[in-house]
């Protein structure tokens, strides 16, 4: 049973980690774009991670099939990888091992069986860290004074952030004050707002769960910052173009002591300071045609990376598909 989730997972991981390089350049294509249309891609990677299953589409961009594996490939003599692209075939098949017709427990067996416990264990490692990691973060917070609503004030607390699930808390450094700390405020009611509290919950266990695909991390953290940073264009577009010099600052003055929150999947901060300053200068608000389009490019490539290839279509390196 173990085994068999482990494989699904090698199959789920491995399609994923295309959709992520996918995303990583589409990325560069949409950079001058709000961070918005970056942040949404995203959702499909989280998809990929999570779901075990899609829908087949002539729409699909995704150059594999997406079960290269097999569930039974622990039983064969002769077990076989098919991923759609030949070249990836066979380097992986030469690392396969092949059972004598003799043998009572092949050698793939018994190295699935490894990795599946190597797997668990890393998951169970992730967990055990932000676990205590919120903990710690809880006994921090212990001294925070109740402002009003779900915002509380502590003291010695360097970066503002939100923490919890069904009732968030946002937490704010008590020298906060003035304008400053009405755009920061601003900011963490916009991450609840939009739910970005949940998704990144949703995306911290995914990444426990893909914890071997370095792939997964860099989409983690930089899903990371274009959360932060289309979140930062909610708040220009909501109180207009003319604060961006003073979110600036308040930014700056926050940009001390971030690993706070560090392993606390339920408690998350802000992060990348220069880059998330950088983006606030260079924001303008897109014309509605531009906004339009760039819709229309996010949803394409979305149902395009969400979808599986249709039965019978097989991907050459050539750049031609043809029928099996």
């Amino acid at each position: 049973m173990l085994e068999e989730l482990f494989l699904q997972t090698l199959n789920m991981s491995f399609t994923a980690g295309f959709v992520i390089i996918f995303v990583l350049l589409a990325r560069v294509f949409l950079k001058k774009l709000p961070k918005v249309f970056s942040y949404a891609l995203w959702g499909v990677v989280l998809f990929r991670l999570i779901c075990p299953f899609s829908f087949e589409s002539v729409l699909s961009l995704l150059p594999i099939k997406t079960n290269p594996l097999s569930q039974d490939i622990i039983h064969n003599t002769a077990p076989t990888v098919d991923t759609g692209i030949p070249v990836i075939n066979n380097n992986i098949q030469q690392l396969l091992p092949v059972a004598p017709p003799t043998a009572g427990v092949n050698s793939l067996q018994i190295w699935i069986f490894i990795g599946t416990a190597v797997w668990l264990l890393g998951m169970a490692i992730l967990l055990l860290y932000s676990i205590v990691s919120l903990m710690k973060l809880q006994k921090r917070l212990g001294g925070a004074v109740y402002e009003k609503d779900n915002i509380y004030l502590a003291e010695h607390l360097d970066t503002p952030f939100v923490m919890g699930i069904i009732r968030p808390k946002i937490y704010l450094p008590a020298a906060l004050a003035g304008d400053e700390k009405k755009y920061i405020l601003l900011h963490e009611q916009m991450h609840i707002k939009r739910f970005d509290h949940l998704a990144k919950l949703v995306s911290y266990f995914a990444l426990c769960w893909h914890w071997f695909n370095p792939l997964v991390w860099v989409a983690f953290f930089v899903s990371g910052r274009d959360m932060e940073m289309s979140c930062d264009e909610a708040v220009i577009k909501e109180l207009g173009s003319g604060i961006k010099k003073e979110y600036s600052s308040s930014l700056l003055t926050l940009a001390t002591a971030r690993r706070i929150i560090g392993g606390a999947p339920l408690a998350f901060g802000e992060g990348d300071t220069k880059g998330r300053i950088k983006n606030i200068l260079n924001y303008k608000k897109p014309a509605l045609w531009v906004a339009v389009l760039s819709l229309i490019i996010v949803m394409a490539l979305g149902i395009g990376f969400a979808t599986n290839q249709k039965a019978g279509r097989r991907f050459k390196m050539s750049g031609n598909y043809l029928s099996d």
